[in-house]
């Protein structure tokens, strides 16, 4: 390739990289370049960022604003998501294992295929939420809503839930915290 074919080709690759980032506004490419730097950003706005299999382990993200977000498999292992806003947020098959999750509004986000040991959930909104297949063992769940959650096929070994809080969930193949399978919500 020429040396004219290389600067032309650079030069597109650069403009659609600048291009991509221009898509959020210069508060969250602030905060984006803050989370990057000290992984922290307690109170932030990051609606709507896309960030999928990021390295998060340990970040505090308490009472950060992250509705709609896309963090598909990211890591969040041991994560500070205390008070923050996840609703509607894409969260398939990320790690948050020992995260801090309390009074956390996860009203309608997709956790499918996500592991969540360890977590405390209590205080949350997870009305709606989508929670299939995912591992939510050794937890806490206390004082939470769940009207709506989808628990197909979920793991809850262990979990300090009771059966008020999963009453208005749907159970279908759902590992309950006794160990034993709950097939209540299966439709026939």
């Amino acid at each position: 390739m020429s040396f004219l074919h290389r600067t032309i080709l650079l030069s597109f690759i650069s403009f659609l990289l600048l291009l991509g980032c221009s898509k959020y506004s210069d508060e969250i490419r602030e905060n984006l370049a803050k989370l990057q730097k000290t992984k922290a950003c307690s109170g932030c706005y990051l609606g709507g960022i896309e960030l999928i299999s990021f390295d998060l382990k340990n970040a505090d993200l308490s009472g950060a604003n992250l509705t709609g977000a896309i963090l598909r498999r990211s890591d969040l292992t041991g994560a500070n998501l205390k008070d923050a806003n996840l609703s509607d947020a894409d969260l398939l098959s990320v790690n948050l294992t020992g995260a801090k999750l309390t009074n956390t509004n996860l009203r309608a986000v997709k956790l499918s295929y996500s592991n969540m040991n360890g977590v405390d959930i209590s205080g949350s909104v997870l009305k709606d939420a989508r929670m299939n297949s995912s591992n939510v063992v050794n937890s806490k769940i206390r004082n939470s809503d769940m009207t709506g959650t989808n628990l197909y096929n979920a793991d809850l070994t262990g979990t300090k839930v009771s059966d008020e809080t999963l009453k208005d969930a749907v159970l279908c193949k759902t590992i309950m915290p006794s160990g034993q399978r709950d097939d209540s919500g299966c439709k026939r």
